[in-house]
């Protein structure tokens, strides 16, 4: 059961198993990983049959790979009107989200830096993306609508959506195919990252690949960077949430024990400057856990890297904050808005009693495949800039070239590159 920690008293142990919580070791499984990215390489969708009837089902063919319009049919009549509904309207709000941060982005700049001389910097959609989305230990077709909205409103002209096919997923393919995806495959973990690198019979290969997964398909991710981009390393599930004396002890431990649910390695963590709070909130969660239904994770998670940390003052929680680092961060104190600015590290921020991290899953329309552990720190969530690219460009004419002629003359000479130099100076030779 998660437990209460003096955080000045808490020994160097306990502080580091806290603050680095779960973190995939992917040297061990490299190898294996490295096995299989092989032999899809080598033996194409041979390969991902044999691998989805080893991981997912025994029940697949060559044929299945892809996800065919009479597929797609046969999940829209498998799936509650309701619950396509829903998925159009959050992919509304979600598109209103991601189409404004595309407005910001500014697609053309240039300056004239001396006369004559004109930089820039423009920035294009990635050719082709693929997105992965998790269905082993729950589906997520959220991840699909989310993920294939940002490529969509970056311009990409080719999105494929894959996931595995451990069950029938209906839900998955419709919301891909309602977000506006473009292919959808039914190959999961480390092959479809493979495929998605380098291609099969049936699958084209793809510039980009982004979405969540297990430590597998992380690893893979890993080892296909650089044949293609990748948008981070994601781990487990995890939250920290703020919490002062006004705070609602109810809140705080339903919020912990909805990143609970995720898997054993997720992290749920409460900052408090209250010790009544932090009693509080243990108790509500040792009331709350028992009444849900994903008791094997629950139960974990709450031992291995949840806790309830107890500090003297509100600059200490900001402090403690910033270093923990968190995917996602909960501000549950009297004057929200006033800390935000002081958040220096976080993957998403939800500020006040009444936004919880569920609505950033579900509804409010910003992204949530998040840089997690320390990633924070450097790393941002996926969103449109993430599916796009920018070049740089010169505009010289030859009186700007001039100008810059004896820096170009001197560095050059200071590297040893003389054809560098030459370059430039065979410009104003008659030639």
């Amino acid at each position: 059961m998660i437990k209460i920690f003096d955080w000045n008293k808490t020994s160097a142990k306990n502080k580091r198993i806290i603050m680095t919580r779960s973190q995939a070791d992917m040297e061990s499984i490299k190898p294996y990983v490295a096995s299989i990215i092989a032999e899809v390489r080598k033996r194409g969708d041979t390969a991902l049959v044999k691998f989805t009837k080893k991981f997912d089902t025994l029940r697949f063919e060559k044929m299945m790979i892809r996800v065919t319009p009479a597929d797609i049919k046969l999940a829209y009549e498998n799936v509650d009107p309701k619950v396509v509904r829903t998925m159009r309207e959050q992919i509304k709000i979600s598109s209103i989200y991601a189409k404004t941060e595309r407005s910001k982005l500014v697609a053309d700049w240039k300056i004239e830096t001396t006369p004559g001389v004109v930089t820039g910097m423009r920035l294009t959609p990635i050719d082709s993306v693929g997105l992965y989305v998790p269905a082993g230990k729950a589906p997520l077709p959220v991840v699909a609508q989310i993920l294939t909205v940002a490529a969509k409103a970056a311009g990409v002209p080719r999105i494929v959506v894959c996931f595995p096919p451990t069950n029938n997923n209906y839900e998955i393919i419709v919301s891909a195919v309602e977000a506006g995806a473009n292919e959808i495959y039914r190959v999961g973990g480390v092959q479809a990252i493979a495929a998605l690198a380098y291609g099969t019979e049936t699958i084209k290969p793809v510039n980009f690949i982004a979405g969540p997964g297990n430590p597998f398909v992380q690893a893979a991710k890993l080892q296909v960077f650089g044949r293609v981009g990748i948008d981070m390393l994601s781990g487990p599930s995890e939250a920290l949430i703020m919490a002062d004396k006004t705070s609602n002890p109810v809140y705080l431990a339903a919020d912990i024990l909805a990143r609970c649910e995720h898997g054993s390695d997720s992290a749920g963590v409460v900052v408090t400057d209250s010790t009544d709070i932090a009693r509080l909130t243990l108790a509500e969660v040792k009331r709350q856990a028992p009444t849900l239904k994903r008791q094997k994770y629950i139960q974990e998670a709450l031992t291995r890297f949840s806790a309830v940390i107890v500090v003297n003052s509100l600059k200490e929680m900001i402090d403690f904050a910033n270093e923990y680092s968190t995917e996602h961060l909960e501000v549950q104190t009297k004057n929200p808005l006033s800390i935000l600015p002081k958040i220096k590290n976080a993957g998403t921020i939800f500020l006040g009693n009444y936004a919880p991290v569920a609505v950033g899953d579900y509804a409010s329309g910003t992204n949530h495949c998040l840089p997690t552990g320390v990633a924070p720190k450097f790393a941002s969530p996926v969103g449109v800039r993430m599916f796009m690219k920018g070049s740089g460009y010169q505009y010289l004419t030859k009186s700007g070239l001039k100008k810059l002629k004896p820096i170009v003359e001197i560095l050059s000479d200071v590297e040893g590159l003389d054809a560098h130099k030459r370059s430039v100076q065979i410009r104003f030779e008659d030639v």
